[in-house]
């Protein structure tokens, strides 16, 4: 029996030029991930250390000197480096205390680009 070939014009499949940029768009979330994480990381580490002294009793009756104390030895066991204790901005809200961290971090992505990322994390945020 007789199976008729098809032609090369039939046949699917990536070609060459879809796979280079299949790579190239591959390649740069990768750089991009890899740029990123030790920011999100970082934001993560001083919001689990934010959301600690909320219910800590340091922040519920202690001074802004204290409360600053506090997150910097927390921040020193958690290896944060972005922001220390002098960086807060601790209020009272309707008899709480409320300690918000905000900041920005610049992360250089490529030659002449560099991406700006505002990050705050608060005792508020529950």
């Amino acid at each position: 029996m007789f199976i008729p070939s098809r032609s090369p014009k039939s046949q699917r499949g990536v070609g060459f030029f879809m796979l280079v940029f299949i790579f190239a768009v591959s390649a740069v979330v990768v750089l991009l991930g890899l740029k990123l994480f030790p920011v999100y990381s970082q934001y993560f580490n001083v919001r689990s250390v934010i959301s600690a002294m909320a219910n800590s009793e340091e922040v519920k009756s202690g001074t802004v000197a204290e409360i600053r104390n506090s997150f910097g030895r927390r921040a020193s066991i958690a290896y944060i480096e972005v922001i220390t204790g002098d960086d807060l901005e601790i209020t009272k809200e309707g008899g709480e205390t409320v300690v918000v961290a905000a900041w920005q971090q610049r992360v250089p992505l490529f030659t002449g680009y560099t991406l700006l990322i505002d990050l705050s994390a608060s005792t508020a945020d529950k």
